[in-house]
């Protein structure tokens, strides 16, 4: 990215808090980053994230070494509005760091993304010290819910539309794809659709007058951005008492209905690949049990 006006950045900078404080959702996500990441003081901690500038530049204010991995091109100009060290991009499913680099490694919004996300959490684990934990903000794959896959496909904001490898995992799954490696002590889901159906219509709104992300401020943001930020901030405060009202009944309704991101702290163990065994002819014992009648070997 070429040098950046000092005046600039600050504009974006500042208005981009400004929005920070009128949006819920992303409130809720990084205090849930902050619990499970805990102190990072003295300790080396790697951040692979989608380019939410703000969360990344709060999360920074623990303390730490930081290095920051950008999921696209977007992403890392993003980034670098609200990062003074340099961001790069991340390629496919490596991490160019040596062996057991980092104390922490967080993941925000990023694996979705990742096509090969076994071969990602592998890399996670190459890279993280023995006593190190791997810390990961995901969606929760939620088609039946309204304020899932249906409202965000009407709304332009389907994991298709967002060019994401996956719509996020269920629990299962996402347990599934880290379990070689890691033991998954803490796991929380956050924001039902309560707190989900009117962000994501927010989201929309932003976006539209944007004409993309409003959290991913471009390289030739100016006037016309400031113009309508001002408007967002405008419409997020009229809204923001309703959310956070909004937000305090979505905390009892977590006790009934699932959420839809899901945030985990997950620790570290000696990798060991358990992948479901196939047999000779690449048929897993499953598929081989239905196609055999049950107390004979006959293939009949």
């Amino acid at each position: 990215m070429k040098a950046m006006d000092d005046n600039l950045r600050n504009e974006v900078v500042r208005w981009q808090e400004k929005l920070f404080s009128r949006s819920i959702r992303r409130q809720v996500r990084l205090q849930k980053l902050k619990e499970l990441l805990s102190v990072t003081s003295s300790q080396t901690c790697l951040e692979i994230t989608a380019g939410d500038g703000i969360i990344s530049a709060k999360l920074h204010e623990n303390g730490g070494s930081w290095t920051t991995l950008a999921t696209g091109p977007e992403a890392k100009t993003a980034l670098e509005y609200f990062l003074d060290e340099e961001v790069s991009v991340l390629q496919g499913s490596t991490i160019d760091a040596p062996d057991q680099s980092y104390d922490a490694v967080i993941l925000i919004d990023a694996l979705e993304r990742i096509r090969d996300d076994y071969a990602f959490i592998k890399e996670c684990h190459r890279v993280l010290r023995p006593d190190g934990r791997l810390v990961i903000n995901t969606a929760r794959k939620m088609p039946f819910c309204f304020g899932g896959c249906p409202l965000r496909s009407l709304l332009g904001l389907s994991w298709k539309a967002r060019e994401l490898e996956r719509p996020g995992y269920t629990a299962h799954e996402f347990f599934d794809v880290l379990k070689a490696g890691f033991d998954v002590p803490e796991t929380d889901s956050y924001s039902t659709c309560c707190v989900e159906v009117p962000g994501l219509l927010g989201e929309a709104v932003a976006n539209k007058l944007l004409r993309g992300s409003y959290t991913l401020p471009g390289e030739e943001a100016g006037t016309e951005e400031f113009y309508h930020y001002t408007k967002l901030y405008a419409l997020g405060s009229l809204g923001y008492p309703i959310m956070w009202l909004l937000s305090k009944l979505d905390e009892l309704l977590l006790f009934v209905l699932p959420g839809h991101n899901m945030a985990a702290k997950t620790k570290r163990r000696v990798w060991r690949a358990r992948r479901t065994p196939v047999l000779m002819d690449g048929r897993s014992i499953a598929e081989a049990a239905i196609n055999t009648k049950i107390g004979t070997a006959a293939p009949f």
